[in-house]
């Protein structure tokens, strides 16, 4: 038999992110999240202390992909180079597949106080960048990774990389010239230059 409690959280979530997308936090209602799952408002209430825990709830959920690519990050075969370039591609394709998301997420980023960055940091972001950050510890450990710079602020970087290109593209790609065309191809780019650096690559390690 299907899990009908999974089934229950899972339909809130959906319908949760879809106006809290469309309309911001203060936009939404717990009645209208119910309306839109189809069950009573006592029932959200049953899995989410509160309209805030259910918002928190809709963000982790809907970065589920982008958690499933970190932690593959420490898990598969091949060079940080050629593992970071796999994570940045399907990074990239994640922000657009859930553009609405995304920019309900940016909004949050910029807009909120320092008490909503905190849950974002913890609640939502944190696991993600562990896994980045642990990927480049190693890399420093065995000398693949220059040690100069602490992985941190270069986790920071790569996954800064595509937010900053997801969110400028619509202006980008209107520039008198032939350079953008392509977002995908255009994140491979800049992922080169963020990895190499714009003197010629040493092959020794991604970053110097």
């Amino acid at each position: 038999m299907p899990n009908t409690t999974l089934s229950s959280v899972t339909d809130i979530l959906i319908a949760a992110e879809s106006l809290f997308s469309a309309h911001g936090y203060d936009g939404v209602s717990m009645q209208q999240v119910a309306k839109e799952a189809h069950i009573s408002k006592s029932n959200i209430y049953h899995h989410f202390a509160s309209k805030d825990d259910l918002y928190m709830s809709v963000l982790k959920h809907g970065c589920q992909e982008v958690q499933n690519l970190t932690q593959r990050l420490n898990q598969e075969k091949g060079t940080i180079t050629e593992r970071l370039t796999v994570f940045s591609q399907e990074h990239l394709k994640h922000l657009n597949k859930k553009s609405p998301l995304s920019k309900l997420i940016l909004r949050e980023l910029l807009d909120s106080s320092s008490e909503r960055g905190r849950e974002l940091a913890e609640q939502v972001f944190n696991e993600q960048f562990a896994q980045i950050r642990q990927l480049l510890q190693s890399g420093q450990a065995n000398g693949e990774v220059r040690q100069d710079v602490d992985a941190a602020h270069m986790a920071t970087a790569i996954a800064g990389l595509n937010v900053f290109l997801f969110q400028v593209w619509p202006m980008l790609q209107h520039f008198p010239d032939s350079a953008f065309q392509n977002q995908s191809n255009s994140g491979d780019i800049m992922l080169e230059l963020l990895l190499h650096g714009l003197s010629t690559p040493n092959p020794q390690g991604i970053l110097s």
